[in-house]
Order: structure tokens, then C-alpha cells, then sequence
């Protein structure tokens, strides 16, 4: 079967294709629990810190998870939502933990077979094989910074990360920053050290206010954005916050 914690259709609101309409499949579980973010959710009386999506990535949430069975349902929830183009986004949680799932597989090639571009949005933390199916997904790879709190060997993983580079049909880079990252000069030197031990292709480098409310991200923008002029680096807004706040299916 194949954990999922939400399916839903809704503009994309980060990064390289940020505004299109899209599909978003959030499959269930993590290696990561970016306690650092701080976001606070409940569940059954029980309170858990996190990441914004938390309630895919912790396990305890799969009580309220769908589990699919077969590929068929799966592609025809994905195509009940919209008769027009839209991209499929495989979010979480952590997608790359389900690649060798045939619900997964099977459904992902359904829709490369009628030109829907398919996206990954990944923590580039976990090693998997790429087969002809995954070498045409655009990849963006969410690389956690230390304001995630996760560990250093657990969250940067080059080898990986080169690995997704090399195969993969796109791959772009999104990092999630704070104002005092910013400030104190963190957030340059960690990307920076990541990126010396990489050899790129020209990926594009985004830089992402941290943030689930509108004050919140305005506040980290107006450090990020002179840091994206001096490096080149690329700005991704979280277009969905604007439009809906911090609510799940948008």
C-alpha cells in the first residue's frame, strides 16, 4: 500500500514554477523531524513540534492518512480534480521514500505518458536508485539548513545530492531562511559550503522565507532579499500563505 496524507489541487506557491496549477500528492513519512521550525500541531491530545507539514511526516498522524492499494484509484483521484494541464507535485513528508513502491511508480508513468510535467520536492537525505521513470522528474531539493535542528550528518547528504544531480531530468535547489540566519551571515556560508562539495549544472538557487503567516514572511524577506542580489541567488515566495494562511489542502 501507499501512504498518503492529503491529496489536493491548488496553485503552486514555491518556487521555480510557483503559480501553476498543480496537483499535490503529500505521501506519508519522513527521516527528518525539523523540530527547529517550531511549528506546533495537535493531534488526539498530543501536541508535536515540527515542520509545517508535520502531520505527514510523523508517523502518529497515519491514523488520518489514506493508504492506496493499487495504482488505478490513485491516478483517478489525481485526475478528478481538473481536465486541464496541471503539473503532479509529490511532496510530504519525504516522497523519496516511497520510489520503489509500484503504486507510486505506476502512477507517476501514467501521467509522463500524457505530458504532465512531474515534480519532487525533496529533503536530498535519503539514497535511492534512479530508474528510467525518476530520470524524468523535476526535482527540487529542499536541502535542510541548521534552522531545521536536525543534525548535520543526518541532513546534508552530498553524495546523494550529486546523485539526484546527475540523473535527474531538472534539479533546483530551495532553502528555507530566517532573518537571523540573514543577519549573522549563517545561511551564506552553509549553502556555500553544501555548494563547494557539489559539482553543479547551472542549478538554479532559491532562497525561501521561513514563515506560515504573511508578517512572518515579510519580516524574513526583507533580510533574504539583499543576500539573493549579492550571490545571485533566486527568491521564492510561499505564495500559498498570502493567499490562504497556514491551512492544509492549499
Amino acid at each position: 500500500m501507499l501512504p498518503i496524507s492529503e491529496i489536493f489541487y491548488s496553485l503552486q506557491g514555491e518556487g521555480e514554477f510557483i503559480g501553476t496549477p498543480s496537483v499535490f500528492v503529500r505521501l506519508g513519512g519522513c527521516n527528518l523531524t525539523c523540530r527547529g521550525f517550531g511549528i506546533k500541531s495537535r493531534f488526539k491530545d498530543r501536541e508535536f513540534l515540527g515542520c509545517d507539514s508535520i502531520y505527514a511526516a510523523n508517523s502518529a498522524f497515519s491514523k488520518e492518512w489514506q493508504f492506496y492499494e493499487n495504482s488505478t484509484d490513485l491516478i483517478e483521484k489525481i485526475k478528478s480534480f481538473s481536465q486541464t494541464k496541471f503539473d503532479v507535485i509529490l511532496t510530504g513528508g519525504e516522497p523519496s521514500l516511497h520510489f520503489k513502491n509500484p503504486i507510486l511508480s505506476q502512477t507517476i508513468k501514467y501521467f509522463l505518458q500524457r505530458e504532465h510535467r512531474v515534480c519532487v520536492e525533496s529533503n536530498a537525505s535519503v539514497k535511492f536508485k534512479f530508474d528510467e521513470v525518476l530520470k524524468h522528474l523535476y526535482f527540487t531539493l529542499s536541502v535542510k539548513l541548521s534552522n531545521s535542528g536536525e543534525p548535520l550528518e543526518k541532513r546534508i547528504k552530498p553524495y546523494v545530492i550529486q546523485e539526484i544531480i546527475d540523473n535527474a531530468y531538472s534539479v533546483v535547489f530551495k532553502f528555507v531562511c530566517n532573518a537571523q540566519m540573514c543577519r549573522n551571515k549563517k545561511v551564506i556560508e552553509e549553502i556555500k559550503d553544501l555548494l563547494s562539495k557539489l559539482s553543479l549544472k547551472g542549478n538554479k538557487i532559491f532562497l525561501m522565507p521561513q514563515g506560515t503567516t504573511e508578517k512572518e514572511l515579510n519580516e524574513n524577506i526583507k533580510e533574504i532579499y539583499p543576500i539573493c542580489l549579492q550571490e545571485g541567488f533566486c527568491f521564492s515566495d510561499r505564495l500559498h500563505i498570502r493567499i490562504w494562511g497556514d491551512k492544509r489542502g492549499f
